[in-house]
């Protein structure tokens, strides 16, 4: 996925380097242009001075040498004349061979709308005067051709005695226009690069309250839903933006306080008829002979109450984590020991699974005892419950720099990939062989796990899932005390007093 300022900075760089080359090439063309025109300009004046008498001996060739002066005397001549009267014909020496000048089209009309029916004497060779009129001239028509290996700018024209066309080579006239188009294109990339690095930085300041707005969101949690983002003074978009947010932070602080106060009261008003219940039915199946139906009946319902007081406990604790309130009285603990015991709890319970472990020992935790050793052994239960007939769970503990790792792997069926970003989710699960006569699979322990490593400052997650094989990973950070040797440990209670998995 790109981001969005890659895209924002290329869309403005793109698009400022668009509008240069837009401008140069604009600009190169109005100056050529006008360079053309003054051309002509230069052109038809030069022509029409010539014109407006009968010129005399040699007049033509001395208008060529002082036209070659302009061309700075060197290589290929600049200017090039050919003028023919009815007497002679004058051609430059420098006149492109392959161009025969009698092949261009002369001009018929004359200059001013005049209309001439036979020729006007031509006048004297002195001034000119209201008794020696200039001679009409004809109307200039230009063209550019290609002849002698060069672009020629041609100016064809006359008067009625005399044909005269000029001719300028274009390479030497748009010379300083092409030493202008070379250094602007050679000083072009460093524009571009400058226009690139412009564009960064715009995007980047135009995106800093889009920064600023997303590192205070990333900043708020479940549990300090109550903070608010500040709006900007001078930016009247992300204020709105900010103000949006936080209000759907308003509903959503809202509607959580809401669903951890519905899950808190229910689990609490709900222990009391449930323990009701459960003292009803214990009573009954006392009073129920042995192996009756009734007292079957009776142990089925027995079971499921445990099952909801499970559900309930399990509840309460999580709205206790979602809220920040989940109590969590640290005190050293040694990791090593508390897991060897669930390890042998797991195999008295399930003696047809062997349990391989490979334990590091004096590991330790600064942990709540009670708290650690459920999420432990929800995880231990579940490698338990999805193993296959006769299968096999293997538990490795050891160190990795300042934390515990504990690996919890079962070769039960893996997990679908679908699944697996739903697989921490409440009262979520993917697997359809988890039925009700499973007993405590509501879809809560690998949840309830989480939040309590995460309250000890730890995390567990799935680290691979294979058809065979399947691998948790939990993850502690080590306390710097060792536990007390007087301390018991925390699995001796066994798993009479345990905390059913999920």
């Amino acid at each position: 996925m790109t981001s969005f300022r890659v895209r924002l900075a290329l869309l403005v760089g793109g698009t400022t380097a668009a509008l240069l080359l837009g401008a140069g090439l604009f600009a190169w063309n109005l100056a050529s242009g006008f360079n053309l025109e003054r051309l002509d300009r230069e052109l038809h004046e030069l022509a029409r001075r010539n014109l407006v008498r009968v010129p005399g001996p040699g007049n033509w060739g001395r208008l060529d040498a002082a036209l070659a002066l302009l061309g700075r005397g060197e290589g290929p001549p600049a200017y090039v004349i050919w003028a023919r009267t009815q007497r002679d014909e004058y051609r430059s020496p420098g006149w492109p061979a392959d161009l025969d000048p009698a092949t261009l089209p002369v001009p018929t009309a004359y200059e001013g709308g005049i209309t001439l029916t036979k020729p006007p004497p031509p006048p004297r060779k002195s001034s000119l005067s209201p008794q020696n009129p200039s001679l009409p001239i004809r109307q200039t028509a230009f063209r550019t051709v290609s002849a002698g290996g060069s672009t020629w700018r041609l100016a064809v024209t006359g008067n009625p005695y005399t044909t005269l066309v000029l001719g300028v080579r274009l390479e030497e006239s748009t010379r300083d226009l092409d030493r202008l188009r070379d250094r602007y294109l050679a000083a072009l990339p460093a524009v571009l690069l400058l226009v690139a690095l412009g564009a960064w930085w715009l995007a980047t300041r135009a995106l800093r309250p889009v920064a600023a707005l997303t590192e205070a969101a990333e900043s708020i949690t479940a549990q300090g839903l109550s903070q608010r983002i500040a709006a900007p003074a001078h930016d009247r978009e992300f204020g709105r933006l900010v103000t949006v947010f936080n209000a759907m932070l308003d509903r959503l602080e809202r509607s959580f306080q809401q669903a951890s106060r519905f899950s808190a009261d229910a689990s609490h008003e709900l222990k009391t008829p449930l323990a009701l219940l459960q003292a009803e039915v214990e009573q009954g199946l006392r009073a129920e002979p042995a192996g009756s139906p009734a007292q079957q009946t009776y142990l089925s319902l027995l079971e499921e109450i445990h099952r909801l007081k499970s559900i309930l406990d399990k509840l309460l604790l999580l709205s206790l984590a979602d809220s920040g309130h989940l109590r969590v009285e640290r005190t050293p603990l040694d990791l090593s020991t508390l897991v060897e015991g669930l390890a042998e709890d797991t195999e008295e319970m399930h003696p047809e699974l062997p349990v391989a472990r490979s334990l590091a020992p004096g590991l330790c935790v600064a942990a709540d005892a009670t708290l650690l050793e459920q999420a432990l052994r929800n995880l231990l239960g579940n490698a338990a419950k999805f193993n296959r007939p006769q299968g096999r769970i293997r538990v490795d503990l050891h160190g990795e720099g300042t934390e515990a790792v504990l690996r919890i792997g079962n070769a039960g069926p893996g997990i679908p990939v679908g699944d697996v970003p739903r697989l921490f989710e409440r009262f979520y699960r993917g697997d359809p062989a988890r039925r009700r006569d499973r007993p405590g699979g509501a879809g809560l322990g690998l949840s309830l796990s989480r939040e309590i490593l995460r309250a000890h400052g730890g995390e567990v997650r799935l680290l691979r899932s294979e058809p065979d094989w399947t691998e948790f990973e939990a993850r502690l950070p080590l306390a710097s005390v060792s536990p007390r040797p007087t301390d018991p440990p925390p699995a001796a209670a066994g798993p009479a007093g345990s905390t059913p998995p999920r």
